[in-house]
């Protein structure tokens, strides 16, 4: 019979390495979520030109 499983030395090594591309990923996504926590909030008036398509030395129709 034929092992197919990764040798005992091997092993702990990769079990360290996907531990660590886990918690890599939850720290970007930690710090990801802080930064959009701090961006202001868009302005809640109208602005100039915000829905128009034109440039502005397009003729008026």
């Amino acid at each position: 019979m034929h092992t197919l499983a990764a040798g005992g030395s091997a092993s702990w090594i990769f079990t360290v390495v996907g531990v660590l591309i886990v918690v890599a990923l939850l720290v970007l996504l930690w710090t990801s979520r802080r930064r959009l926590a701090r961006r202001p909030n868009p302005p809640q008036t109208p602005q100039p030109r915000q829905d128009s398509w034109e440039e502005p030395d397009d003729p008026k129709p």
